[in-house]
């Protein structure tokens, strides 16, 4: 895939989306998020950052969600070419 590449999820701006690859935790930390709907395989869309703090809100499987950067990083994404949620 030439318009593909693997980064983590902190690497995702506001107003693009990704496809989650995996989950960098242990298997009780993956199975909560998992819960929240950070399974493989599905969307997740990078909506904002929290001002004054360390938080992203995220919009994955219909529900927003925040995480903080510590939490981010160990989730793998696959970003692909001309992901906006503008379209584009």
């Amino acid at each position: 895939m030439s318009n593909a590449s693997s980064a983590s999820l902190a690497d995702l701006n506001p107003g693009t989306s990704a496809i989650i690859e995996g989950l960098e935790f242990s298997e009780m930390d993956a199975q909560q998020l998992m819960e929240l709907g950070l399974i493989p395989g599905a969307t997740i869309s990078c909506l904002k950052h929290v001002p004054l703090g360390d938080l992203t809100v995220y919009q994955v499987e219909g529900s927003q969600i925040a995480l903080r950067r510590e939490t981010t990083v160990s989730i793998r994404i696959q970003l692909r070419a001309a992901t906006t949620l503008n379209g584009k």
